[in-house]
């Protein structure tokens, strides 16, 4: 009794509710009004359960997005060397371009390569001749025989590149030493891995030249350096040695999740 009293205290503010006697009384002594109280809380619940319904559709609405945006890739974009189109049906194109960096003979140079746009944007600065500044350069192949990974006519030959965006998987990974993505990845596309030669002044990252690469078109055919890119073997003494394999070319591929 004492919780049905407390009750409609809370819900009708009744004033100075104290929990006395006389008063619990006086309300529980009067059907019509205890009847309509219990009605106007019956209400009040109804609205509240109405508010309930309306988050939770609120919710499962917000989910529904957070899940679109995962499904279309929010985020994710990953560089596909020696191509200029992406994958088709699973990636949709940025921007295609041209593979430079630093020159490979720099000992200032930056490590990554790039993929630069093919319509630049200029700060609006004067052109002055300072060797006191980064330099960048377009990126070649580097294949001197018929066991290249790259082609036996690939050989200074420009490199183009793709930025791709998966468009229903929110990462990308490219795996080094394999040719197909572990359980639960999709391929975007394989190839071999490159780097810059082991003996060279500047620093170089891995990256995953695709299996069908391609020179740029309209490209210099012709020793000019820059960014070089080496096909990569397998050395054995501190890389283990099976499973690798000495003097090998390793594999990559770019898998998306």
């Amino acid at each position: 009794m004492v919780l049905i009293y407390t009750i409609l205290c809370i819900l009708i503010h009744y004033v100075n509710c104290d929990g006395s006697e006389d008063k619990l009384s006086t309300l529980l002594g009067d059907p019509a009004y205890v009847q309509q109280q219990l009605v106007h809380l019956q209400s009040q619940l109804q609205t509240v359960q109405v508010e309930v319904e309306r988050q939770n559709s609120e919710i499962a609405s917000l989910k529904q997005q957070l899940l679109q945006a995962n499904n279309d890739g929010v985020g994710s974009t990953f560089v596909r060397w020696g191509r200029s189109d992406c994958p088709a049906h699973v990636t949709e194109l940025v921007y295609s371009g041209y593979a430079g960096g630093s020159w490979s003979g720099h000992a200032g140079a930056a490590a990554n390569p790039l993929c630069l746009p093919p319509d630049p944007e200029w700060l609006n600065t004067t052109i002055v001749p300072d060797s006191s500044t980064g330099q960048l350069y377009g990126a070649e192949y580097e294949s001197y025989n018929a066991h290249t990974p790259f082609g036996s006519n690939s050989h200074d030959e420009d490199v183009p590149c793709a930025v791709c965006r998966p468009k229903s998987f929110a990462s990308s990974l490219m795996i080094p030493a394999r040719t197909t993505c572990y359980s639960g990845w999709t391929k975007a596309y394989g190839g071999s891995l490159a780097s810059g030669y082991y003996a060279q002044v500047a620093a170089s990252q891995f990256v995953c030249i695709d299996e069908n690469d391609e020179p740029v078109v309209g490209g210099a055919d012709r020793n000019d350096n820059g960014v070089l890119f080496y096909g990569v073997k397998a050395f054995c003494g501190s890389l283990k040695c099976p499973p690798y394999v000495q003097d090998k070319f390793v594999a990559c591929v770019v898998c998306m999740k």
